[in-house]
């Protein structure tokens, strides 16, 4: 009986852990459907308040010079279009250019891949050849199903985006508008002084990081846009101010930009030059301006802070992509860049925020178990290898001689 009733409190013990787990996957399944099936609603508004937070800081700079907030709002967005605007004009005009020619150009890049493959050519023929003394002759008799083309898919949904253009612009400006009306809500709900301290430290940090983000990767990609539009200059790549403008827009968007970069400048290459082998230049050196930005300019004008796990970061980008398609790519980055934000100053959620974060600093206990653990010593992260130069810097040095004393007086 005792064992009995042992076992019965045991199972009513585990039984609400399992519970918890099964509500927290119906959660999860319910927030992704949710977020999927609302995606035309959520996107605009989630935008709005992006542009909200990252362009505060300018509102507020230009309301110490007189401005009012709507003014200073409708100053901003205004700007923002225009430079959208005018970007979106050089970049058609070369496009429409280019899309004029496509029938030519695809016909060249097949003969060219055509070149590429020709050494399997005669393997495809032999094996030709043995289905046909075999009997197995290739149907001839071949049905073709047209789906609507980009083009006509994106006419039909302009009205759509066009809405949303709108929902998101004009709530970008009433939140902008309103000032710090924000901040004040926020100390209003929060019950307690230390609630409330910890509150608006964690929104001034999501706004003043996600601006230097925003500011920081602008100015990186301009300077790599420059960079290729002067690379392809020089190879001899047709319509370079377009590749500079193509590098400067694809990078905002992680790994998938530059890997389509890369493919289209083989693609123009190919279609360029007559030797197919000579494709190969563009596209590599497109690969290796891109490569040295992440390993090198990113990592130094980024910041420490601001430096995110590169798995977490595709992750993130592939599930958003995945819900949101293009917008999901754009704001996957910024998403969790808040999440890290927020996970650094929330207490209990200090050990996801430095799961978020890139390689940090280690403490000798948690290098000793890992040790133990890899059986082999743990790298070093940048900051920990540079104290310990400069240590053993300090060692090296000689020790200073010992001063004599001085006998008492008398």
């Amino acid at each position: 009986m005792t064992s009995d009733a042992s076992s019965n409190s045991d199972e009513t013990r585990r039984a609400p852990s399992h519970h918890g787990w099964a509500l927290v996957g119906i959660f999860w399944i319910m927030a992704l459907s949710v977020l999927t099936i609302a995606q035309g609603l959520i996107v605009p508004i989630v935008t709005a308040m992006m542009l909200a937070l990252i362009f505060s800081p300018v509102r507020r700079a230009m309301d110490r010079f007189g401005f009012s907030s709507g003014v200073s709002a409708a100053i901003i967005l205004l700007t923002l279009l225009g430079s959208v605007g005018t970007l979106g004009y050089f970049v058609s005009g070369a496009v429409q250019d280019r899309l004029a020619d496509a029938p030519h150009m695809i016909a060249e890049v097949g003969d060219k891949l055509n070149e590429l493959t020709g050494t399997v050519q005669p393997v495809m023929d032999a094996t030709q050849q043995i289905e046909h003394i075999a009997g197995k002759e290739p149907a001839t008799d071949t049905v073709t199903i047209r789906k609507p083309g980009f083009l006509s898919g994106f006419t039909d949904q302009m009205p759509v985006m066009a809405g949303q253009v709108v929902i998101c612009l004009t709530l970008a400006f009433f939140l902008i508008a309103s000032g710090d009306l924000f901040y004040e809500k926020l100390v209003q709900v929060m019950p307690t002084l230390k609630d409330k301290r910890r509150a608006l430290a964690v929104a001034r940090a999501i706004e003043n990081q996600l601006s230097v983000y925003l500011l920081t990767i602008t100015v990186i990609n301009m300077g790599l846009g420059v960079a290729i539009g002067l690379a392809m200059w020089a190879l001899g790549m047709p319509d370079p101010v377009l590749f500079g403008l193509a590098g400067f827009l694809l990078n905002y968007i992680p790994y998938i930009g530059a890997m389509a970069g890369v493919g289209i400048s083989f693609l123009v290459a190919l279609i360029t030059f007559d030797s197919a082998t000579a494709a190969i230049l563009p596209a590599f050196v497109y690969w290796g301006l891109t490569s040295f930005e992440g390993q090198f300019v990113t990592p130094v004008m980024v910041g420490r802070r601001l430096r995110l796990n590169a798995v977490v970061v595709f992750v993130s980008f592939a599930l958003w992509a995945w819900l949101w398609s293009f917008m999901g790519m754009l704001l996957s980055t910024p998403m969790l860049l808040t999440m890290k934000v927020v996970s650094d100053h929330v207490p209990g959620m200090a050990g996801f925020g430095k799961f978020l974060a890139d390689r940090d600093d280690l403490s000798r206990s948690d290098r000793r178990i890992l040790k133990f653990i890899f059986r082999r010593d743990v790298p070093l992260s940048k900051r920990q290898e540079a104290r310990q130069a400069r240590d053993v810097d300090d060692s090296a040095l000689p020790l200073p001689l010992p001063v004599a004393e001085a006998a008492p007086s008398t």
